[in-house]
């Protein structure tokens, strides 16, 4: 049976529903969102939710699937790129003995680039490896997910919530 996604309804409205000790019609508090397809440009999806209330928009992919949700602060997060707090003592590029490489999502993409010998484009609009992965595949990958792109097969070895963290490398013979 197919999902059909009306809205979205804020916890501040239920929480004073709960309150108050209301009886809850949740369809009272659904507030309309905007959807955008999974293609859209950056503008398209800022304009979206710059006019909606809710600060979110549906991603719907061409056949009309839901494919996830885009909130103001993954805009904001693919502008400035993931703000490393800390990177502790992992090295951000560690080669293997298979030959393979480690990399951190959080390694900027420019050092990355430049070491493994993988073009950048200089009007890349992003910051990271993380960054890069993305936009190679356009959405947030699975853990264990591969995809093969400049001679190189990457594999999303490790998420932190929606972060990518590690990423494995091997060079395509």
């Amino acid at each position: 049976m197919p999902i059909s996604i009306i809205g979205v309804v804020a916890i501040t409205d239920l929480l004073s529903v709960f309150a108050n000790g209301q009886p809850l019609d949740t369809r009272k508090y659904v507030r309309p969102v905007p959807v955008v397809m999974d293609h859209a440009d950056a503008l398209d999806v800022v304009r979206a939710i710059r006019n909606s209330t809710v600060h979110m928009a549906l991603v719907v992919d061409e056949y009309g699937h839901f494919e996830g949700i885009v909130t103001s602060g993954d805009i904001l997060e693919v502008i400035t790129g993931v703000f490393q707090e800390e990177t502790g003592d992992d090295p951000a590029l560690v080669r293997r003995e298979d030959g393979s490489y480690l990399v951190a999502g959080w390694m900027p993409v420019d050092e990355f680039g430049d070491k493994l010998g993988i073009p950048i484009s200089r009007d890349a609009k992003y910051e990271t490896v993380a960054g890069y992965v993305l936009s190679a595949i356009n959405r947030l990958p699975n853990e264990g997910e591969n995809f093969t792109i400049d001679g190189w097969r990457f594999e999303v070895v490790d998420l932190d919530g929606r972060r990518i963290d590690k990423v494995l490398m091997s060079k395509v013979e």
